[in-house]
């Protein structure tokens, strides 16, 4: 049985409720772990995608209940160019490794660390201290024109009938192009894919009429989705979604189990960064996400919460045994040797 997105919302609520019992009052926790000499200027938060989207949404939210908690100034910096590419090289190679530079990322770093890096990088120079939540790409489709009311399917038709015709927008080199391949080498349909910096940008493309399709996370298209400025068609998740309940998932709609594309946000601070300010923000990382506003909050940009992750022991592990997971796609499709 299929796992639903409020089952998993739950879970985590319930497992952040444990874990507050245990420690306590998370600002006394909080206080406790505050280095002598740390911090004495604001903490920037860095998202390598632009405003607006996903990743930016996520980070502005935990900012502002990483401040509620710890009373620390947090600055979220978008620091954007290469579809990602800028940002993680950023963090992994240039930032100091003092607490003052902190990243909230997704797994796109992976992608960006075993196949552009060029083995300047890894992604494991970068050091997780928190979890944030999990979330599902979604295609939407437009409201009006010569596409409106096209289901899945039929997008794939006419994909297949005028290869090169019909636009998607992708985020080059992640999960927007990887679904988008997956799906052409399934059915022998031929995408014109047209590259965005991040799923937001080409949301507004879409609604702009630049391209036919997009793809995106529930927070970067909820206010067009009111508005009825377009519809979105399919989830790349095991389960539908809570806020898109009457939305199919890719494998329901095609028949298939491996259209699963789903992007995990978390905390990192460059390789090097001293013990006891990683322990400083990790808990305050941890105090925000106890936080039942926040949870709440995060629940209603259509994100959830990955029960392995949330109750994550160490979390450098699990996170690698996703990635491991991520980079054997790579080699299946022949991007890794």
């Amino acid at each position: 049985m299929k796992t639903s997105a409020l089952s998993l919302a739950l879970l985590a609520m319930l497992a952040a409720g444990a874990a507050s019992a245990q420690s306590g009052d998370p600002k006394a926790d909080i206080a406790k772990l505050k280095p002598k000499d740390f911090p004495t200027q604001p903490i920037e938060f860095t998202v390598v995608y632009p405003p607006g989207g996903g990743m930016d949404v996520a980070a502005r939210l935990l900012a502002k209940h990483v401040e509620k908690w710890s009373g620390e100034r947090i600055v979220v910096n978008n620091r954007t160019g290469g579809a990602g590419m800028v940002g993680h090289a950023y963090l992994a190679t240039q930032a100091k490794p003092d607490g003052y530079t902190v990243g909230v990322l997704a797994n796109l770093v992976w992608g960006d660390a075993m196949l552009r890096s060029q083995g300047r990088w890894s992604y494991t120079d970068l050091e997780p201290v928190g979890y944030v939540n999990t979330d599902a790409l979604v295609w939407v489709g437009p409201s009006e024109g010569p596409f409106m009311g096209y289901s899945l399917k039929e997008f794939i038709q006419a994909a297949k009938d005028k290869p090169g015709t019909i636009r998607i927008a992708i985020v080059p080199g992640s999960m927007w192009e990887y679904l988008v391949e997956q799906i052409e080498a399934n059915t022998g349909a031929k995408f014109l894919r047209v590259p965005f910096q991040g799923g937001g940008a080409g949301i507004n493309g879409l609604v702009g009429g630049n391209v036919d399709l997009a793809q995106g996370f529930y927070s970067e298209f909820r206010g067009f989705l009111e508005a009825k400025k377009l519809v979105p068609l399919a989830v790349a998740a095991g389960a539908r979604m809570d806020l898109l309940k009457d939305v199919p998932t890719f494998n329901e709609a095609l028949g298939g189990n491996e259209y699963t594309w789903q992007v995990i946000r978390f905390v990192v601070t460059p390789k090097g960064t001293p013990a006891d300010r990683k322990a400083y923000l990790a808990a305050m990382v941890r105090a925000a996400m106890q936080d039942p506003e926040l949870v709440a909050e995060y629940r209603k940009t259509g994100a959830f919460f990955d029960p392995k992750l949330v109750n994550s022991k160490d979390l450098a592990k699990d996170l690698g045994e996703y990635a491991e997971r991520e980079r054997a796609f790579y080699k299946k499709t022949g991007r890794l040797n």
